[in-house]
């Protein structure tokens, strides 16, 4: 088996990307998604194409492209410039959330899960965000910065709507925060079209 070449890996990810935008994939229950990854496989300009160089064409969909797609929505990653749709950025958050004295450190954003230092130019204050699924992971993340740092970390559960939580839920995230130290809040973050 030989690797995708760059030129077809970016076309074919520009087809995935659009079709992923249509169908709001982060919303997508996951027997929607088998169904979809099956589509894709079976399509003449995705799968069939890249059955040229891979035995595992819906592997590679699922674990490479897909796998990216909820960084490309935050603008981070390889694949972020194949997508026209993506969330509020952190640059406008961010001040709202803490204050309009405070600003992202430049070159501090990063992923897994995806955070930054932001700053009001005399602090300095760990802030790391992602979908309610994944709690435990952002918790882990503030927990371990905040040995590092004497400010509060803070996170952020990035919602679409109110009805993507349970007030139960949201309450356990908030006793988890006061808990452990850390600054736990709710955003609904849209997602929206930027190209």
């Amino acid at each position: 088996m030989q690797q995708v070449p760059l030129s077809v890996r970016d076309e074919v990810v520009k087809l995935l990307y659009a079709d992923a935008d249509r169908l709001e994939w982060e919303r997508l229950p996951d027997h929607r998604k088998a169904e979809q990854y099956q589509r894709w496989a079976d399509d003449t300009n995705i799968g069939r194409r890249l059955g040229d160089y891979t035995s595992d064409v819906h592997g590679w969909i699922k674990e490479i492209p897909l796998k990216e797609y909820s960084r490309a929505l935050e603008g981070l990653g390889r694949f972020a410039k194949f997508t026209a749709r993506g969330y509020t950025p952190a640059e406008e958050f961010l001040p709202r959330l803490l204050g309009g004295s405070w600003s992202i450190v430049a070159g501090s954003v990063g992923d897994r899960p995806t955070h930054c230092m932001a700053t009001n130019g005399s602090g300095l204050r760990y802030v790391c965000w992602g979908k309610p699924k994944f709690f435990k992971d952002l918790l882990w993340a503030a927990l371990n910065e905040g040995l590092d740092n004497r400010t509060t970390p803070l996170i952020i559960v990035c919602l679409r709507s109110d009805a993507d939580i349970e007030p139960a839920m949201r309450r356990r995230h908030e006793i988890f925060g006061t808990r452990c130290g850390i600054g736990v809040t709710h955003l609904i973050r849209p997602i929206s079209q930027i190209r």
